[in-house]
């Protein structure tokens, strides 16, 4: 039983110290790249999310005229 107890904290203290050494790797070799290539999307995505805010715009501006005219309509037919 001794040694049983003794070989599971050895592997508990094999698998933080895996877990650390990944998290270090991980942090030196991945995550300034991944940034990188993020900002970069980010960079090239920006015409087509102008497009798609002057098209959101757009329809806004149309859903607000229409909905002016179905009221003015509504008021005309009540007179």
């Amino acid at each position: 039983m001794e040694k049983e107890k003794g070989i599971s904290k050895l592997v508990l203290v094999v698998i933080i110290a895996l877990i650390i050494v990944a998290a270090i790797y991980w942090a030196r070799y991945f995550a300034k790249p991944m940034a990188t290539v993020m900002m970069g999307g980010a960079e090239q995505a920006q015409p087509a999310i102008e497009k798609a805010k002057q098209a959101s715009d757009a329809v806004s501006r149309a859903n607000k005229v229409t909905e002016e005219a179905a009221k003015k309509a509504s008021e005309d037919t009540q007179k």
